[in-house]
């Protein structure tokens, strides 16, 4: 399963607010860092504020937090809720798309059940354990931020 560049983006910008907890990110620094085009992130942030995952403050000195404990944000309901309108195939795309195997067809049920399972799989790993399985991550993230510019 290769996931969009949509979630790829999305989970970086939560593990990267994760792992900043004490600072405060613009979409700007973050795309920047990413080497990411701003509208493109734009996008994701705003999805992930629209979600509840982040909150936006705005102002002088505003910017992106995470808006829930990163140990309740599981890996496979946020990247479910990111892919959930991006079926793997075209079958299994509401009406079965355009392809002609569709109404007698048990592939889609097997890819179906495969997307699932690879979503159960995640659903225990939360974007804690993640950063927690990088030790370096703080660090790198650090060294990021500090190399960043805004405009």
């Amino acid at each position: 399963m290769q996931l969009s560049k949509f979630s790829d983006y999305a989970l970086r910008v939560v593990v990267h607010l994760a792992a900043s907890p004490d600072r405060l990110m613009s979409t700007r620094q973050i795309a920047e860092i990413h080497d990411a085009k701003y509208n493109h992130m734009a996008k994701v942030t705003g999805w992930l504020v629209s979600e509840g995952y982040a909150e936006s403050l705005r102002g002088r000195g505003g910017g992106l937090r995470l808006s829930k404990d990163p140990s309740q944000i599981s890996l496979g309901a946020l990247l479910r809720k990111l892919e959930e309108d991006k079926p793997m195939v075209e079958c299994l795309a509401s009406g079965g798309g355009m392809c002609l195997l569709s109404p007698s067809c048990g592939l889609s049920l097997a890819l179906q059940n495969a997307q699932e399972a690879f979503f159960k799989t995640l659903d225990p790993t939360t974007i804690k354990d993640v950063i927690g399985l990088a030790p370096g991550m703080a660090n790198l993230l650090g060294a990021l931020n500090s190399g960043s510019t805004t405009a």
